[in-house]
């Protein structure tokens, strides 16, 4: 099942990276670093000042989402856009999806089907939809787009489950992602302000 947030107004958040890293030492030297698990995006999630409305439609959404066995499809506020196209969401190049043509090393990303000129920045960000999955990646070495293909680099790395023929969102990009069993708080407040995480997931 897969589920929206709330129609309720959001404090601002930034989706982070969160890195499986273990770091071996000798004394207070770090000797040794090694990557155990793929980094994954994570949100903490924060309503604004909640009316009775608005507190019902959060309620009825922690009752879907709470043990984490639903998926949220989530769509980052804080850059929907590319930055080449702030103040013009309704630009072509932004508005048309493009296709994944290949993945390089997990970070060199070639797609097509893009609108000729299209302006990747670095810091921007698109998703990957494939089926069911999906994958949101930030831009590390940005590119303009020529005859309809762009190739940029990107973090985290491609997953394995994002094939060739993926779609590529500029406008509104989507991540798969659910709530961190025991992360939902909803104070006994007037208007209280709910909170919750909410971690990247496959499908």
């Amino acid at each position: 099942m897969t589920v929206n947030l709330p129609a309720v107004r959001f404090q601002l958040s930034r989706p982070y990276l969160v890195d499986s890293v273990s770091v071996s030492r000798a004394g207070n030297r770090a000797i040794s670093f090694v990557e155990y698990a793929d980094p994954y995006w994570q949100i903490d999630m924060k309503t604004k000042p909640l009316s009775a409305p608005g507190l019902a439609l959060v309620e009825a959404f922690r009752a879907q989402v709470r043990t984490g066995m639903a998926t949220v499809l989530f769509k980052p506020v804080d850059m929907c856009l590319p930055q080449a196209y702030w103040g013009n969401a309704g630009a072509a190049a932004v508005v048309d999806d493009g296709n994944l043509v290949s993945v390089t090393n997990g970070t060199t990303v070639a797609l097509n089907g893009v609108t000729t000129g299209l302006i990747l920045k670095p810091g921007d960000r698109f998703s990957l939809t494939k089926g069911d999955y999906r994958s949101m990646h930030e831009i590390v070495t940005g590119a303009t787009a020529a005859s309809s293909a762009i190739s940029v680099t990107v973090d985290p790395p491609v997953p394995p489950y994002i094939t060739a023929g993926a779609v590529a969102k500029f406008k509104n990009p989507e991540l798969n992602m659910r709530v961190l069993p025991g992360s939902f708080s909803i104070p006994d407040d007037h208007r209280p302000v709910a909170t919750f995480t909410l971690v990247e997931v496959p499908k």
